[in-house]
């Protein structure tokens, strides 16, 4: 269900949320030759603004609660750091292992992302039947530019499945999910 995060009183147990962090698409490339330096395909914000949007998410959710925030290599110290400076701790860095990856500057390929597992107030204890259950690197291909693997759902959906969850820069609906972005 779609929500205003501006202007609702519903309080969240879990945030998911995979900022638009600030950057462009890679150099020039044969197969792709007007690519370099160009914006990506989505709206990004400044690190500000996406600060602005974890507090906000962050008054709207219980005394106790976790956040699992997405971030890339470039980004990751900034994004702990945002979070941090939010009263979150971390828990662990869970990588997404995309099986394939960009090639930046033609040295190695990207081929992961962080997942950051955090809470704030108390630790929230997950659902007993998945204590242990999972590991903090996942696999799953990529399938579109900047599109989160459902493994990432399934696993914070069986490790709380009671709680009201929020997910922050969507681009789709969910069930089980309220979201906010200005692509759902």
């Amino acid at each position: 269900m779609k929500v205003d995060i501006f202007n609702t009183g519903k309080k969240y147990k879990v945030i998911y949320a995979d900022p638009p962090w600030r950057q462009s698409k890679g150099g020039k490339k044969k197969v792709r030759p007007n690519s370099s330096g160009k914006s990506l395909d989505y709206e990004v914000l400044s690190l500000e603004d996406i600060e602005k949007h974890l507090s906000v998410a962050s008054g709207l959710s219980e005394d106790d609660h976790i956040l699992f925030l997405w971030t890339i290599e470039k980004y990751l110290f900034e994004a702990e750091n945002i979070a941090k400076k939010l009263g979150y701790k971390l828990h662990a860095r869970m990588v997404w292992d995309k099986v394939t990856g960009i090639p930046t500057a033609f040295t190695i390929r990207y081929g992961h992302e962080y997942l950051l597992y955090m809470y704030k107030g108390k630790f929230t204890p997950v659902a007993k039947d998945c204590r242990g259950k999972y590991h903090s690197v996942f696999r799953e291909k990529v399938t579109k530019h900047s599109k989160k693997p459902l493994i990432a759902y399934e696993i914070i959906e069986s490790l709380y499945p009671q709680a009201n969850r929020l997910e922050l820069y969507a681009r789709n609906e969910r069930d089980g999910w309220d979201c906010w972005g200005n692509e759902v």
